[in-house]
């Protein structure tokens, strides 16, 4: 069973329905029109290009699925995005009632840690450049982030508290959500492949495979082999997929493996990403998570629910109170 882990911004998200990360809609080029405002809060302007910037990215998660919403979708979407930001807006004004705040070493830090997902700073100075923003712009959003999280932390993680019952009475009520299904541990070495390439080329790429097994069996070591020929990004671990269940692999790879026997190394396998040798390395039983085991993240799990539940309570609250004026089209269009 998986549960949701507790880690920087996350309580936002359940409470919201969205992830926060540092900069919600920092990171989207705009024309930072000084009259597309889509809404106060308090006075406080949420800016049109923000709200559009933020649905232009969800909609990005949506092309990469290969999926269009429909117009019903899209309404739903714009919507939500519109109540999240408003929300956040509100989560920013109470953190600063509350006299939260974070200092100049917390947002350096958490800017070296997004900077580790950049090749080099020329990297990273090039994708601020792309999303129109400066660095500055993106610490005062990291810093406006810090403080939301530490004032949550501050207010509500701290209050919940779960028993042991509770978490007793979670596990045996919720049995099927702990049984772990069968696992595979399996390498592969990849040779990419379209199905519209023309048969001799696909009867090449198969005859690689074919010889780099040979040389399996001359003793020659996997892991070493996916490193050079694999076409797969799993190429940089050896091959290694990790651990993974029947239903997550495509079917003729996930037929292969679980037909297999640690230490294995499968037939040629064509799949619609192209050829493929397997090894298996390991499996695991299908087995029930006993309750010791799964304590800590039942405990883990409960806290974050009551802790949403608070700051949704909260939220309710705090928007009744609120003045919040939608001016622009552009946060609905």
């Amino acid at each position: 069973m998986q549960f949701g882990k507790f880690h920087k911004a996350v309580l936002i998200s359940f409470a919201l329905g969205a992830t926060v990360v540092f900069a919600t809609s920092v990171w989207s080029k705009s024309e930072k029109k000084a009259e597309e405002v889509a809404v106060l809060v308090n006075g406080q302007p949420i800016a049109a290009a923000a709200v559009q910037g933020e649905i232009k990215g969800i909609l990005g998660r949506f092309q990469e699925q290969g999926r269009k919403p429909s117009d019903t979708e899209m309404a739903s979407l714009r919507e939500s995005v519109l109540e999240k930001m408003i929300k956040l807006e509100l989560l920013s004004q109470e953190s600063k009632k509350a006299g939260v705040s974070v200092s100049a070493t917390d947002i350096d830090n958490e800017l070296k840690v997004y900077k580790k997902g950049f090749a080099d700073d020329k990297s990273f100075a090039k994708a601020l450049g792309e999303a129109g923003i400066t660095e500055g712009e993106l610490r005062k959003q990291i810093g406006k982030n810090l403080t939301i999280q530490k004032f949550i932390d501050t207010k509500f993680k701290g209050k919940a508290q779960v028993t042991e019952q509770e978490a007793k009475d979670f596990y045996n009520n919720n049995q099927d959500k702990f049984v772990q299904p069968e696992m595979a541990h399996a390498r592969h070495i990849l040779i990419t492949a379209k199905e519209t390439e023309p048969k001799a080329d696909k009867d090449r790429k198969r005859a690689k495979l074919v010889q780099i097994k040979k040389q399996l069996k001359d003793g020659a070591d996997f892991a070493e082999l996916a490193k050079q020929f694999s076409d797969c990004p799993s190429k940089e671990r050896g091959g290694d997929l990790g651990f993974f269940p029947r239903g997550q692999m495509v079917k003729p790879f996930e037929q292969a493996v679980f037909k297999m026997m640690p230490g294995d190394v499968s037939d040629v396998v064509e799949t619609e990403f192209g050829f493929h040798l397997i090894k298996l390395e390991e499996k695991k039983p299908a087995k029930t998570v006993s309750f010791d085991e799964a304590k800590a993240k039942i405990t883990a799990y409960l806290t974050q629910e009551k802790v949403t539940g608070n700051i949704e309570a909260f939220l309710a609250e705090t928007k009744a109170k609120a003045t919040i004026k939608i001016l622009s089209p552009q946060a609905k269009k």
